[in-house]
């Protein structure tokens, strides 16, 4: 289980996205004369206070290691006694390359156990990897922090340097790997980068002592799923009389604006919603019984060749490849051929992007070559594809340009049919942004009546079996 699903399912479990941070400091142990058991006494008693409250913990390494070994060592045993259903982010800020940075990710998932970690960017992409090698663990990269001396590096240069993080991280690993850490204390900040990654996960510290607002850091960065945000508060329960009481106090406080914000439409759900409306009566979204490529049956077909013959459809739908392809580091746009080409051209003329694409056959002719269009080894492209089922197209299309020396670790769809391909795309290196996934758009026919119920739920059986 990966660590943004296993996160997911204690939000619902406990309905919360708090997070109590661990961050020890001698006056408030208990008495004692071994520091070991006074830090494990009193880590092991906050957190089975507040275990279901919580939707994860996030111990402080820093304030574990100002012990010592025994402070080491105490963090390793509270760390295994968290129930395992609760996720653990390791909040160390590392940032260092090659083999200071596997010991360091190591050090912190064998032997310190944490499904999570905090990462400094200042390297780049080298002391990021180590950390993610295993597809079940995340990491959460320094962004735009909570401390008030944060702009004088991280809002420098236009855009500001925090906006260019945002968008690089994304190309870093795995939607399922990467998240960001955006402090509490800078609502506009959350709200841009929420523009920028929109379904990216933020870790937000600074509600509480550092003066963080949490109404304004939740409707500026949630999602409208009421989701995204992980809120970690320290302070404000650690020194609390009650901490339970605290903790209780502060998940309903962030569960009432939850509930604000995800029953609010935002103008890019409205925009969501037409795209969807206008598949389905343009033809392109069909019930009944077909075979697919793979020689697959199912009761759902996407059809999106015939995006191309509906000119405000075809325009929308480039708009939305836009919009995905803004937010990724690309030199070229490559359409898979070749249902995917006439959207792959339209949308790399609207980005002013040079257009390729990879031939589906040896080219026995002229140059012979199985790349089209101009291209330099070296330079990024990222692909354009209508349906994701497998991915075995798509993989297909990728490995004939890596051949030809293109960097390609991005591909853009406009429909993911939940199916298993962008899993199997993420063993081979290549990151699945999807526009729409085939559960919105079933969401949104049967919201509108367009579907019944059973055809709702006859669907969502084979999606899932």
């Amino acid at each position: 289980m990966n660590y943004f699903t296993k996160l997911i399912n204690a939000i619902e479990r406990n309905q919360s996205l708090l997070c109590v941070g661990l961050d020890p400091v001698e006056a408030m142990l208990p008495e004692g004369a071994d520091i070991y058991q006074r830090l494990t006494f009193w880590g092991t008693n906050l957190m089975a206070g507040t275990a279901d409250l919580v939707c994860c913990f996030k111990p402080n390494m820093a304030f574990f290691e100002q012990f010592g070994p025994s402070g080491l060592q105490a963090l390793a045993d509270i760390i295994k006694s968290i129930p395992p259903d609760l996720p653990v982010i390791l909040d160390a800020k590392r940032g260092d390359i090659g083999s200071s940075a596997a010991a360091y990710a190591r050090a912190i998932y064998d032997q310190f156990h944490a499904d999570a970690v905090t990462l400094s960017p200042y390297l780049g992409r080298d002391s990021v990897s180590a950390f993610l090698d295993d597809p079940d663990k995340a990491a959460f990269v320094l962004c735009q922090t909570s401390n008030p001396s944060a702009k004088e590096v991280q809002q420098y240069g236009d855009p500001p340097l925090y906006e260019f993080i945002a968008r690089r991280a994304q190309t870093w690993g795995s939607p399922d790997q990467i998240g960001l850490v955006i402090g509490a204390t800078q609502p506009a900040a959350l709200e841009k980068v929420r523009q920028i990654c929109p379904d990216t996960w933020f870790l937000a510290p600074g509600v509480g002592a550092q003066g963080g607002n949490l109404e304004l850091a939740l409707q500026a960065g949630l999602r409208t799923d009421g989701l995204g945000m992980i809120i970690p508060v320290s302070r404000s329960v650690l020194n609390a009389e009650d901490p339970h009481q605290a903790a209780l106090e502060l998940r309903d406080a962030i569960n009432a604006v939850r509930a604000t914000v995800a029953s609010k439409p935002t103008q890019a759900d409205a925009e969501k919603e037409k795209l969807i409306l206008d598949l389905f009566e343009s033809g392109c979204v069909k019930f009944g019984h077909f075979t697919l490529a793979s020689g697959k049956q199912s009761p759902i077909y996407i059809d999106l060749r015939r995006v191309v013959s509906f000119p405000e459809l075809f325009n929308t739908a480039a708009t939305a490849y836009v919009n995905m392809l803004s937010r990724l580091d690309c030199d070229l746009v490559a359409g898979v051929p070749y249902a995917a080409l006439p959207l792959g051209a339209v949308t790399a003329w609207k980005l002013g992007k040079p257009l390729i694409y990879s031939r589906k056959e040896a080219k026995t002719h002229g140059t012979g070559q199985n790349i089209e269009g101009a291209y330099q080894a070296g330079q990024r492209a990222v692909l354009i594809e209508d349906v994701i089922t497998s991915g075995g197209s798509i993989l297909a299309a990728a490995e004939t340009l890596r051949a030809g020396g293109l960097v390609v670790e991005d591909v853009v769809v406009l429909v993911d049919r939940k199916q298993g391909g962008a899993a199997a795309l993420a063993q081979e290196g290549i990151r699945v942004h999807a526009v729409l996934n085939i559960y919105e758009v079933l969401q949104a026919l049967k919201d509108r009546g367009f579907i019944d119920t059973d055809t709702h739920s006859g669907v969502t059986a084979y999606l899932q079996g």
